[in-house]
Order: structure tokens, then sequence, then C-alpha cells
């Protein structure tokens, strides 16, 4: 499975971010207008920077994993050889063997372990990195927010209807292509998670058969 995935920006964002598009209309002083956040870090500058960014950070933990992915999947088809029409007790009677197969269940799960990390890693640069890319963008975004007279700014994804007037994701993604172009995105390691109540990783990359 792949890291990555289309950046998506949290409701927390659209509530405090606003924009309208420039019309010569009574709409333009609208106080309430829409903003597409994924067309804006689909098309800004700054939005394919940072997902590239991000693509590449996944990119390098994938690659720490391979080797460890690569050992297992060659002692598992030897492993597998070894014991073919070998029942557990003849495996288990065969001292070298049997010693073979527990240090090959503790070297998988020592790989499902660092892999759950990195995943947790990288769900943790993404949500930081979208905070510093949040922060970037909001006086640029605030700026249309004055500029239309605007008070309020919705989610295009959490509305089902409005009129093309209010939409300013253009005008906002014009505005920072003019100014914003790069974002610096370092990866970070996620803090342990709780011991109790703690939420479940994010799905981590499956090793390639």
């Amino acid at each position: 499975m792949r890291f990555v995935k289309t950046v998506i920006v949290s409701a927390a964002l659209a509530a405090a971010l606003a924009a309208a598009p420039a019309m010569a209309q009574p709409a333009q002083s609208a106080n309430v207008i829409v903003l597409n956040m994924g067309q804006v870090v689909a098309n800004s500058d700054i939005g394919r920077d940072m997902n590239t960014k991000l693509q590449q950070i996944a990119t390098q933990m994938q690659g720490e994993l391979q080797p460890e992915q690569n050992a297992l999947q060659t002692e598992g088809q030897s492993l597998e050889t070894a014991t073919q029409n070998m029942t557990n007790q003849q495996v288990q009677a065969n001292s070298a063997l049997n010693q073979r197969v527990q240090r090959f269940g503790q070297q998988r799960q020592n790989f499902e372990t660092h892999r759950a990390t990195l995943a947790r890693d990288f769900e943790y640069t993404q949500a930081m990195t979208l905070q510093d890319f949040n922060q970037q963008i909001t006086p640029v975004v605030r700026e249309v927010m004055t500029a239309r007279g605007a008070g309020v700014v919705l989610d295009s994804n959490a509305i089902q209807i409005a009129e093309p007037q209010y939409d300013a994701t253009n005008d906002v993604v014009q505005r920072l292509n003019q100014r914003l172009h790069t974002l610096n995105v370092t990866r970070r390691s996620a803090p342990p998670p709780q011991q109790q109540g703690a939420p479940a990783p994010a799905p981590a990359p499956a090793p390639a058969h």
C-alpha cells in the first residue's frame, strides 16, 4: 500500500480560511464564500511541491523496508521448501530446522513492527506538513477574503450546491503562485502511541509479492 494519498484539508482548516472570486456583481460582497482546498493543493506551486516532497519521503521509507522484506521472502520460500510434506511434530523434532522457523517468526514480527512505526511516522509527518502548509497560505486566503467582503468560508466538499460566483479557488491559487512556490517538508518521528485508548496505526505499505 502506498503511503501517500491525495491531500485533503481538514474541516478545521476550511473553517479558518476564506476566499471568493472577483465578480462585478452584488454577490461580490457576499459574506459566505467557497474554497476547494483539494484544488488549491493540486494547482498551486506550493501544494505540488508539498506533495512531491511527501512522496519522496514515502519512497524513502519504502526503501528502508525493502531489504528486510526481501530477506523475509527469501527465507520464507526456503523454509517452505525445507518443510514440504513435513508435519509440525517433524519440524519441531529437527532442532536446526525448528530454530530457523522460530527465528523467521521473530524476524517477521520485527519487520511488522518496523513497518507500523514507519507508517505512523509518515502519518505524523503528513499531518505536521499540512499544518505548515495551512499557516503559509492562510494570509493569502485572508487577503482574498477581505477583498471580497467575506466573513465565512465553506469547504466545497462540505456543501451540496453553490453558485460559481462564490467559488474563490482560482483566485487563491493565482495569488499563491505569485508569492509561494516551495514548502519546507521535514521527515518527523511520531510520538509514542498511548498505552490505553491509542488510535490504530495508519495502513502500512504491504510487502510486494
